[in-house]
């Protein structure tokens, strides 16, 4: 079952390969927005940027910006990965990777992050941006408690719930003239087609699929509008061969 960014699939090809080749480490690659942030993968730093990291253990991941400023990360890698850490905190772009703690950091300080539940493919869905501040009625406030429940049913598997959630966010953050409604948006919409593509393992209808197919499209389209080069990008990559996945499984009639 292709979950979200799947250690099944990677697990596969190393059993391929390994007679032959060996299953060689991910390398794991590192942006930050904005540029110029010093980063460190388990306390080492790189000139490209690129890392050849361990898939068994969590990876440590710190940006430090010239004026001190830090974010950390601690991800599990799943196959060739990307991460971007931005220094405002809020969630950047992963692709072969499962964030399971991500927070501004003093100097010195490690990040906190707590185990993915067992068994559980895809790990905690990301939270969304933290720096708005909602006024009074605003449908962003009811937006992020909608977000949040979404996210404690998804990891309780509660997949149904979390699909109730999610979707009563996305309608109410399409409403918000918030300046960052655009990239939360597009998180919902993410994460509403990772649940439904998860929620067949437990409910095997196939518009199950078929929704979670729609909503990697409409992401793709969403980021497309508020991303420059997303149409280049890995994640764009990501993206389709989610989708190509997706039709393979419905069938050429479905």
């Amino acid at each position: 079952m292709p979950g979200p960014r799947s250690a099944i699939a990677s697990t596969l090809g190393c059993l391929t390969l390994v007679a032959t080749l060996g299953c060689a480490r991910p390398v794991l690659r590192v942006e930050t927005v904005p540029a110029g942030a010093e980063v460190t993968v388990d306390g080492e730093t790189s000139r490209e940027q690129r890392w050849s990291v361990s898939d068994d253990d969590p990876t440590t991941v710190l940006a430090k910006w010239p004026d001190g400023k830090q974010v950390s990360a601690q991800v599990y890698i799943e196959h060739d990965a990307k991460i971007t850490l931005r220094r405002d905190g809020e969630p950047g772009q992963v692709v072969g990777a499962r964030v399971v703690g991500m927070a501004p950091s003093p100097p010195g300080a490690a990040p906190s992050a707590a185990a993915p539940p067992d068994g559980q493919l895809g790990g905690p869905l990301p939270p969304p941006p933290s720096t708005v501040t909602p006024g009074p009625g605003d449908p962003m406030a009811k937006a992020r408690k909608l977000y949040d429940e979404g996210q404690k049913a998804y990891e309780l598997t509660d997949f149904d719930v979390a699909i109730e959630k999610f979707r009563a966010a996305y309608e109410l953050i399409r409403s918000s003239n918030d300046p960052a409604a655009p990239e939360v948006l597009g998180a919902v919409i993410f994460n509403l087609a990772v649940v439904y593509e998860r929620s067949y393992e437990v409910t095997p209808d196939p518009e199950r699929l078929r929704r979670a197919r729609v909503m990697y499209r409409q992401y793709d389209e969403q980021m497309a509008s508020i991303q420059a080069g997303w149409a280049k990008s890995s994640e764009h990559a990501d993206v389709l061969a989610r989708i190509r996945a997706l039709e393979a499984r419905l069938g050429p009639q479905k």
